[in-house]
């Protein structure tokens, strides 16, 4: 008799698990609260009508339907998981608080470069589901799977081959009640590790486990934070912060697997990050206008802020995720030279700022802040109008990527005559 399975999230994730699950003979009822599935309720009942589970990442563990599952005696996955468990390849799960997708795409295009048949999936955007349904599904093939900390909250089907763990900062804190239990999310991950199988943590990470007096693994290898990207182009993102920070990582597991160095080197010199990641959208005179709106965390920021020279004309703001903003603006502020403030958390930014000798101004629209900032730039002549938030995009945007091309759109209605407004 086939399974019956339940798939909860009819999103991305969880129209792939469906898929997977009916080609592989189960009788499948998608459950989703928005009415985009079979059923749009869930309860005692639909636990005792169907065999197995497959939860969409969106589900926190205080979801009442996450809850039923989990308090239940029966087979529950997540889709990654799920997918894990019909693939025939090595699986290879990068993950981090920043960074993931460059480091999982670059990853995965070195390794092509040398020789290998590898495919990147998971939060990059392929579900890892749907690359189990393809020819792809060899025993020879390596798929290098993004794993956000939702992901990783549900480990089991999960038998990974490497673990790559590139950093780890505050972010999150509307989902976790706190840094330690963000962190146990990830950790989960090294659980799911094959016997011999290797961790290979960045430099810092390794300070977290201390912290929350977790031991580290005995596998786990840390990658030397004095390791060079030697031989780079001067226009590779991986020859500076804080992509050589990445290069390091993906350097280390050159060396563990004993691939030829050229093709790492090459793959970084050709590389092209994906849009809202530090870009340089436009330039007028001397002034430069970068879309980092993928910077959805603290971290990410003063990252940006560290990697960029000269005055800096700081857009900022969105919709909070928790933390410790006073401590961000604290740092922030002696690498910023104007801040421009915007959305939810706006307010809360520009009280910080005021105990501050930085200028800062806050706007409701993000057009407004975005404008401002501009004009202030023009004006000076010189310096760098700097788009990277720090907080959620959801406040005004679906995305960060809408919030990257709106930038984009304003940056290019704008011209040197602009000054004289």
């Amino acid at each position: 008799m086939a399974d019956r399975v339940a798939v909860l999230g009819a999103g991305i994730s969880g129209q792939a698990a469906s898929r997977l699950a009916k080609a592989s003979g189960a009788e499948v009822c998608v459950y989703d609260e928005n009415g985009a599935g079979d059923q749009t309720e869930f309860s005692e009942t639909s636990i005792e009508q169907n065999d197995l589970f497959i939860l969409s990442p969106g589900f926190a563990a205080q979801h009442p339907w996450r809850r039923l599952i989990t308090h239940s005696k029966k087979r529950f996955y997540g889709e990654l998981g799920y997918a894990a468990s019909h693939w025939k390849g090595r699986l290879f799960a990068v993950t981090g608080t920043n960074g993931k997708t460059t480091l999982t795409q670059f990853i995965a295009e070195a390794l092509k470069n040398a020789g290998e048949d590898v495919f990147p999936v998971g939060n990059i955007g392929m579900p890892f589901s749907d690359l189990v349904l393809s020819d792809a599904n060899q025993k020879d093939a390596i798929a290098v799977c993004e794993v956000s900390s939702f992901q990783a909250e549900l480990t089991h089907g999960l038998a990974l081959d490497l673990l790559l763990w590139s950093n780890f900062a505050e972010d999150h804190l509307d989902r976790y009640s706190s840094m330690s239990e963000y962190f146990a999310a990830k950790v989960n991950l090294l659980a799911s590790l094959k016997s011999g199988a290797s961790c290979l943590l960045g430099a810092r990470v390794p300070s977290w486990f201390r912290k929350f007096g977790i031991e580290i693994p005995p596998s786990a290898v840390v990658v030397d934070d004095d390791l060079l990207p030697t031989a780079l182009g001067q226009h590779s993102p991986f020859s500076r912060f804080p992509h050589s920070k990445n290069f390091q990582i993906a350097a280390a597991l050159w060396g563990q697997m004993d691939l030829p160095v050229s093709s790492l080197i090459k793959t970084a010199n050709e590389f092209q990050l994906a849009p809202h990641r530090m870009t340089l959208v436009h330039q007028l005179g001397n002034v430069c206008f970068w879309d980092d709106s993928k910077a959805t965390n603290f971290h990410a920021t003063l990252a940006a802020l560290e990697a960029t020279d000269g005055p800096v004309y700081w857009i900022g703001g969105g919709q909070g995720k928790g933390g410790d903003i006073q401590s961000f603006v604290n740092t922030a502020a002696c690498r910023i030279s104007s801040a421009y403030l915007y959305g939810d958390v706006g307010p809360s930014l520009g009280f910080f700022f005021e105990k501050t000798d930085i200028k800062a101004e806050v706007f409701r629209p993000f057009s407004d802040a975005v404008t401002a900032a501009c004009l202030d730039a023009l004006r000076a002549g010189s310096g760098n109008v700097l788009l990277s938030p720090g907080f959620s995009s959801f406040d005004q945007f679906s995305s960060y990527s809408e919030r990257g091309e709106s930038f984009t759109s304003l940056v290019l209605g704008l011209n040197e005559s602009t000054t004289a407004r």
